[in-house]
Parts: structure tokens; C-alpha cells; sequence
């Protein structure tokens, strides 16, 4: 049964989730959908992204929340270029710095696809940008801003990952290798004059990704908003897997104890 959590903005809507997956058997929960009515980080909320950016940082390697965010969207890259020149800057950065054997990043895959009927790589995001600009002046739709994240290739290397697969398109051949990525799709759609953002993860990790996740994904939001002239609506993520990972914060007993010295806020 799907679990609904809904509030005003990112960071309380978050911490109630994780909380309730503290006391959830295995601390994981299937359909879990956060609905955030207005997807911003305010001065209040300042305390627990501190708290919690600190914890990453000191039980994980080179990780923190603005880290996790830029995988979804450059957002520093964003505010000092701007559209359309953070693109091509983004996409050398990260090609020269990109790892061995990894899939990059989920901005990179929204950035650069390749054209199989043309052989040409070409930016799918802007394209989105695009068809809002062009609803906007009359010639568009309601729903017609899909992003997809994963790839057929994903499917095909062999490796356990967990009682989970994927199915993005036909043809899948094996079981999901370990490093695919966690985020399935994206939807955008215009409701009167706003864009909403639907992002689907097939499964999510609340202490490790899912406050760097929300955030990134709020800053793509704004993003394709301001863009295309149109206002911000409501971002909604559904983890069709949701894990409380409480490694990622050294263990159950320091996860429990942190969660406790947090600050309540207002949308609880």
C-alpha cells in the first residue's frame, strides 16, 4: 500500500518520511510519494540541511548534499553561464572528469542522448524547454514533457542489485547490473500556466540521496520554469523503493539518535 506524505516544502516533507521509515519493518516501504506543494529550501529549514550535510560528509567519501544535487542539475553552472551556454560547459567538465566503468550522471543522460535515426547527439532537456516555450505561446499540450533516465544498456550486464528490475523499454536481456542508475523517469507538465515535476526512482535511499535528490530536482524545476516564462508548481517523487540506509549515518543506534536531535518544523 502506497504511503502519501504531504507538505509545503522540501526539507519537512523529507524528514517525515524518514522518520517513518525508521519505525518501518527493515526500514524500507514500497510506493512511498512525496508531494511537496512548493519546492523550496527557507531560513528555517537552514538547521537540518546543515545537520544533515554534515553527516554525509563525515560518513561518506566526497559526498555532500550540493554533491548529490549536482547530479541532477548543475546548478552553479546554471546561475553563472546561463542557458544555453551552461550546456556545452557542463558537458566537457564532466566528460573529462567522469569515472571509469560509470554511467555519469543523471544531468548528463537529460543533456545528451543520440539520435538514432540522424547518428548526432542532441539535448533533450532543452527540447523540453522548448515544447513549454511553445505551450506557453498556444502550440502545445498538457503532457508531453517526458524525460527518461534509463537506458536500454542498463539491463544488459549481469549482477545482483537487489529484488528490484526495470523496464524502460522492450527487450531487456538480464537482471540490473549494481551501478544503474536509481532515478527511472522524469514527467513535466503544465497546469494552469506552472510546471509540475513527477520523478520516479525505482529505489531510493533516504539517508545517503533522497535530500540531495529533492533538492537537485527542485533546482531543475526552476529551471525549466524560468526558462519557458512559466510559473513553479508542485514537485512529487515516488520511491517505489524506499530504504532508510542507516550505514550512511553510522549505524541504527546514531541514525535514531540523530533523527531525534533534529529540530521538528512547521509542515510536521
Amino acid at each position: 500500500m502506497a504511503e502519501l506524505i504531504v507538505g509545503d516544502r522540501i526539507i519537512p516533507v523529507w524528514l517525515a518520511a524518514v522518520r517513518k521509515l525508521n519505525t518501518s519493518p527493515g526500514r524500507t516501504a514500497l510506493n512511498v510519494v512525496l508531494e511537496i506543494a512548493s519546492p523550496t529550501l527557507m531560513a528555517d529549514d537552514l538547521e537540518i540541511w546543515r545537520a544533515v550535510d554534515a553527516k554525509l560528509r563525515t560518513h561518506t567519501t566526497d559526498m555532500s548534499l550540493d554533491t548529490v544535487a549536482g547530479t541532477l542539475f548543475p546548478n552553479h553552472l546554471y546561475k553563472r553561464f546561463g542557458r544555453p551556454d551552461f550546456y556545452d560547459r557542463y558537458l566537457t567538465a564532466i566528460k573529462r572528469g567522469k569515472k571509469k566503468n560509470s554511467w555519469g550522471t543523471y544531468a548528463w543522460r537529460m543533456m545528451e542522448r543520440p539520435d538514432r535515426k540522424s547518428g548526432k547527439n542532441f539535448n533533450p532537456l532543452d527540447r523540453i524547454v522548448q515544447k513549454f516555450i511553445d505551450a506557453k505561446n498556444g502550440q502545445g499540450y498538457q503532457a508531453v514533457y517526458e524525460l527518461g533516465v534509463l537506458e536500454p544498456d542498463d539491463l544488459l550486464e549481469n549482477g545482483g542489485d537487489g529484488p528490484w528490475c526495470e523496464l524502460p523499454v522492450a527487450n531487456p536481456a538480464a537482471k540490473p547490473r549494481r551501478n544503474i542508475p536509481c532515478l527511472s523517469h522524469l514527467s513535466f507538465k503544465l497546469n494552469k500556466g506552472r510546471v509540475t515535476l513527477t520523478a520516479v526512482y525505482r529505489a531510493h535511499y533516504y539517508a545517503q540521496r533522497a535530500l540531495g535528490n529533492l533538492i537537485g530536482l527542485s533546482q531543475l524545476q526552476k529551471f525549466v520554469a524560468i526558462e519557458s516564462g512559466l510559473g513553479i508548481g508542485p514537485l512529487t517523487c515516488v520511491s517505489t523503493l524506499a530504504v532508510l540506509d542507516t550505514d550512511t549515518w553510522g549505524g541504527v543506534d546514531a541514525t535514531t539518535t540523530f533523527l531525534g536531535g533534529l529540530p521538528s518544523t512547521r509542515d510536521q
